[in-house]
């Protein structure tokens, strides 16, 4: 699995993404120190979390589901760098 990166937000949370998975999923990370967040779209599960609270990951899922037709694209075209060089 190819991760890319995504974003930080103001508060130092990491974004990253991987690439499309034989299912046709992609995975989105969070990472703030040694808490760890997953959001998997488009099915908009939440498969891993340790260390965010319940708000925090809801979060997550909302924001990541706005975002996801470009998510799955950068994903596709091998991260965001890349789709802008394109």
């Amino acid at each position: 699995m190819r991760i890319y990166d995504y974003y930080e937000t103001g508060d130092g949370t990491r974004v990253t993404h991987s690439d499309v998975q034989p299912d046709g999923s992609v995975l989105v990370f969070f990472d703030k120190g040694d808490k760890h967040a997953e959001v998997r779209i488009p099915d908009g599960t939440i498969p891993a979390n340790t260390g965010f609270s319940q708000q925090e990951t809801n979060g997550f899922l909302v924001s990541t589901v706005r975002g996801m037709k470009s998510i799955m694209r950068y994903a596709r075209e091998g991260g965001i760098q890349h789709a802008w060089t394109v």
